[in-house]
């Protein structure tokens, strides 16, 4: 059988971040936290004396990258499978076994990431057909995603820390296929991730300005390490960058301050700023 770790990424968890820490703990071997909070979080003493349930926090924001490349390497030799999450996901008991249980019965030696079905709140609700089955994806998002931790330290695969938020799983995910593996969705497992808040006009996500700011840079970023044709890249970059101005314009608020944001992002990509933004 195969063990079996968590990692969940905090910034300043509330209580109900907390019960979800906790009953994580109830089926995964060990639970690892690592708390992006930039400064010491109370509510994370509640889960401090659970034995399988364990803490890294340093006092600042380190993003989403260094903190799943922290576990990831750290965990090599003793886990099979580190099960990455953010604390906006909705991911319960069981659908949890029913990764390991299909895990544990099948070959993983070419699979480098597998995570469940993902339904997004902000859609309409409608019942989810489960499927015992895999099925490759071009990527999957961080959260709820199983990486094969031999695998990845093996051929040297981790997260580019270039990336603070966003694109995060984009550019792992490409890796990991980049390098032959495979990146699977199992159907028989269903996580709830909320993103954004919704529009009125809209079923996208209504971003915060920080969050577009990554967003752009961070998209201008991987089509620079990924697409090998300039002229490719230079067309997919204008369309982009048209289309991601005309949902700004269309559907959200705050919109001269989000469209100054993307200007920001832009200058702190042609400067190599990258990391945490400075907005």
């Amino acid at each position: 059988m195969k063990k079996f770790a968590c990692e969940v990424v905090t910034f300043c968890p509330d209580s109900k971040v907390i019960k979800k820490i906790k009953k994580y703990s109830e089926v995964f071997d060990k639970v690892f936290v690592y708390d992006n909070t930039p400064k010491e979080n109370r509510n994370l003493k509640l889960i401090s004396n659970k034995s399988n349930i364990f803490i890294y926090a340093n006092g600042k924001n380190d993003g989403l990258s260094k903190a799943y490349n922290f576990f990831l390497t750290n965990l090599y030799g003793d886990f099979d499978f580190l099960c990455t999450m953010d604390q906006d996901s909705e991911f319960n008991n069981r659908d949890i076994i029913s990764m390991f249980k299909y895990i544990n019965k099948h070959d993983m030696s070419r699979i480098a990431v597998i995570g469940p079905h993902v339904e997004y709140k902000n859609n309409s609700g409608y019942k989810v057909e489960r499927k015992n089955s895999i099925s490759s994806k071009r990527y999957l998002i961080s959260s709820g995603s199983f990486l094969n931790i031999s695998l990845l330290n093996s051929k040297n695969i981790f997260f580019d820390t270039n990336y603070f938020i966003d694109r995060v799983d984009v550019d792992f995910c490409r890796q990991c296929t980049n390098n032959g593996y495979r990146v699977v969705e199992y159907g028989g497992s269903v996580l709830y991730q909320t993103l954004g808040q919704r529009t009125k006009y809209s079923k996208l996500g209504n971003h915060s300005y920080k969050r577009h700011y990554y967003i752009f840079r961070n998209r201008l970023y991987f089509n620079n390490k990924f697409i090998l044709k300039r002229s490719r890249k230079i067309i997919l970059d204008w369309l982009q960058t048209f289309k991601h101005c005309f949902y700004i314009l269309l559907f959200e608020d705050h919109k001269v301050k989000k469209i100054l944001q993307l200007i920001f992002a832009l200058k702190d990509y042609q400067q190599n700023n990258m990391g945490q933004g400075r907005y």
